[in-house]
């Protein structure tokens, strides 16, 4: 029956229809009735980032457009500027009016144009985020085949991220555009923003802005938060799983005045049900008491002065360990393994800006982050505090006859963190005032090549200076054919419990060099991407290559069965990335995504240089989506295929609890489809539809407290098929 459902499901998706994708033409009617292709005009969804040029012909294609309810902002140099309200159609012919001479003299430097950005950017947006029913930012990624997500270990419920083949820690992980998920914030942090209150989320790979920092190594995660001024009425959405995980989501923008905005967003989730489907004895998942809030200001004055801020906090109940484990009664002379952590965290966030006479701008950003998380996992305590206050202040010049720009700014960034497990104890004090200079820049009659350069110099209290050049840069080899190449150099100083707190679910003796220092990486890559248009549907394909080289680095290791250690890197440590991607709608209202993508990460340990463990170093996906003509059904359905993985070395433990050096590769498949009716849409769906998981996760579980137990091998699922339900409520 299960097999017959699965079967109907995928065949299902394949009906063709239309989708939400508008083409036409922009054109200019001359005298006489003749008519005359508007090149390069711009075609942008009111309000949204979703824009496109006219060819040579003054066609356009734009997807993800509401044929309904959008309207489309069109412009030109020497045009007016036109806005169209669409009324269901999805094909327009629009004629643009020319401006008079001193119009376009005096219209010019205001003329909308669709940045060439030469940054490689991979953009995750609201619809996107509700193609699966990810309910934090940490489940929002299975589409994405740039970005990896798997369980630490098979106890915490700890998920990190993966990037050009390393982990998380070495992306930069930003809330509008402001550093937030670092250091304390590595353990769980993830799971600490809604699906709910994200907008969007931006990927770029590689080299990122001097501006926003030196800890980008491997790349730049964006998330942006819905906006008060954009954001519906109000947002109600409920989900629970097969395990009765519960989450509930209100969101509610209110306009106060005509300047002043509010937004308030609730998150709750709990965790109802201990499950034990592999029955090794041990939860599937942890039970946790989740609490989120988010409660921002906007203040728009219409001319010089602008303001964004807010508040959120986090606070989160986590246990786990044994079916039998009672962190009331057990704790520490358990005779049942478990573990528990609480967390505290509150972030305080401001952005300002001031628009200037002759294209002069100033922003301003603020942010503060405290974090208290504190428990026990096994029987080694563990507490962390942390303290993080940024100021980034920054001025950007813009000259309009090149669209060119300049931005020269200085930080300054605070961070008090202090780690304490059993008798060891991690602390520290960074005092980090740094200065930064980018630029950007036009080359070629048609611009056909952007620039992106900068060079930031910090002065770490305890490192000394930090020196990031970076550079972007693209070229249009072609009107659809691009190359982008991107070069920067980026440090971190490493929070070593938090960023690896999965490895800490086992009983390894552990060995920390008493003169840690910070780590340091060489990032290098390039793109080469290619946009076709085949019976008036756009697609892509993109060829991505990136390398990693560490020049100091704080190695984890874990390859003797009986230690954790962690010491500075002696030799080399060094990652390549290879992903191809294909895009495109092969029928109206069916989208298809293809990639595949091979990353080897090595690095020189005490024994020799390995392949880094517990990565699979190739992947393949497939993603499908299927909407009817009318917009009601949506399908969705992502294929995942996972090479094998290397497995430390477990020689010394017993026989029974030995694993082999590599693992299985393995397929994972998602599935959802969603109803949608005036402010209404239920959805539902499944996980892991075929049912692999990883056999045995636990090495001697039975003998919780033996040298040989390990629960930190963690290299595919630990549960099986998972169906979960939904509906969500939009008040316009």
């Amino acid at each position: 029956m299960k097999s017959l459902m699965l079967l109907i499901w995928l065949s299902s998706i394949y009906i063709p229809a239309s989708s939400q994708m508008l083409h036409g033409y922009v054109i200019e009617e001359l005298p006489g009735g003749k008519k005359n292709a508007i090149q390069n005009a711009v075609v942008a969804v009111m309000n949204t980032t979703n824009a496109t040029t006219t060819d040579e012909k003054g066609m356009f294609m734009l997807m993800n457009v509401n044929a309904d309810k959008d309207a489309l902002v069109v412009s030109s140099l020497g045009y007016k500027t036109d806005t169209v309200w669409l009324k269901g159609n999805t094909t327009y012919t629009i004629s643009l009016t020319p401006l008079e001479l001193r119009e376009v003299e005096a219209n010019a430097k205001k003329a909308t144009r669709l940045e060439m950005t030469p940054m490689n950017v991979e953009v995750i947006n609201s619809g996107d985020l509700v193609k699966d029913a990810c309910c934090n930012l940490s489940e929002s990624f299975e589409n994405s085949a740039t970005v990896d997500v798997n369980f630490t270990d098979a106890v915490t419920g700890a998920k990190e991220i993966r990037m050009l083949g390393l982990d998380g820690i070495y992306t930069q992980i930003m809330v509008e555009n402001i550093p937030s998920i670092r250091s304390l914030g590595n353990t769980f942090g993830l799971s600490y923003i809604p699906g709910a209150w994200m907008s969007s989320i931006q990927i770029n790979k590689g080299a990122g802005s001097v501006v926003n920092g030196y800890e980008s190594m491997t790349g730049q995660i964006n998330v942006e938060f819905k906006k008060p001024a954009t954001t519906d009425r109000l947002f109600v959405n409920l989900y629970v799983n097969q395990d009765l995980r519960t989450e509930l989501n209100l969101v509610s923008a209110q306009k106060i005045s005509a300047k002043w905005s509010s937004l308030t967003a609730v998150h709750g989730a709990y965790s109802w049900l201990k499950s034990d489907m592999n029955k090794d004895g041990y939860l599937d998942n942890p039970l946790a008491k989740n609490v989120d809030f988010l409660n921002r200001f906007t203040y728009q004055s219409g001319k010089v002065f602008s303001l964004w801020t807010g508040i959120s906090g986090n606070f989160e109940d986590r246990v786990g360990g044994s079916v039998h484990f009672d962190p009331a009664t057990d704790k520490m002379d358990q005779p049942y393994w478990g573990f528990r952590l609480t967390t505290d965290r509150v972030e305080a966030f401001a952005k300002t800006a001031f628009n200037l006479p002759e294209e002069n701008f100033i922003g301003i950003q603020y942010k503060y982050i405290y974090q208290h998380q504190f428990g026990y996992i096994g029987r080694k305590d563990y507490d962390g505090n942390e303290n993080f206050g940024y100021l980034n202040f920054i001025y950007q010049k813009n000259f309009d006859e090149r669209d060119d720009l300049i931005k020269l700014g200085a930080s300054v960034l605070l961070d008090d963190v202090s780690e304490r497990l059993d008798t060891f104890l991690q602390k520290r004090l960074e005092a980090v005032p740094g200065v930064f200079m980018e630029g950007k820049f036009n080359f070629g009659r048609d611009k056909k090549v952007v620039l992106v350069t900068g060079l930031r110099v910090d002065k770490h209290n305890l490192y000394g200076p930090f020196i990031s050049p970076r550079l972007n840069l693209k070229w249009n080899i072609l009107y659809d054919f691009s190359l982008r190449i991107s070069a920067g150099h980026g440090y971190r100083v490493p929070t070593i419990f938090a960023e690896n707190f999965g490895l800490l679910a086992n009983n390894r003796s552990i060995i920390i060099d008493p003169k840690l220092g910070y780590e340091e990486a060489w990032n290098y890559g390039a793109n080469l991407t290619y946009k076709f248009f085949l019976g008036f549907r756009e697609g892509t394909i993109s060829l991505d290559y990136y390398r990693t080289d560490f020049t100091h680095r704080v190695v984890a290791d874990i390859e003797n069965t009986r230690q954790l250690q962690f010491y500075n890197l002696s030799g080399a440590s060094f990652a390549n990335a290879v992903q191809a991607e294909a895009n495109y709608e092969v029928v109206k209202g069916f989208d298809v995504k293809l990639a595949y993508k091979y990353e080897q990460a090595k690095t020189d340990y005490l024994s020799g240089r390995k392949i880094v463990p517990l990565r699979p170093q190739n992947r393949g996906l497939m993603s499908l989506q299927y909407t009817t003509k009318n917009n009601h059904w949506r399908f969705n359905t992502s294929l995942n295929w996972f090479g094998k993985t290397r497995i430390p070395d477990t020689a010394l433990n017993d026989a029974a609890n030995q694993r082999p050096g590599w693992s299985k590769d393995w397929l994972q498949l998602n599935a959802q489809v969603t109803f949608k009716w005036k402010a209404w849409e239920v959805y539902a769906g499944g996980e892991n539809l075929l049912n692999f998981t990883q056999t045995n996760p636990i090495i001697a579980g039975d003998q919780p407290f033996s040298n040989q137990f390990d629960a930190s091998l963690i290299w595919g699922p630990l549960k099986g098929e998972m169906v979960f339900t939904g509906v969500r409520f939009t008040l316009k």
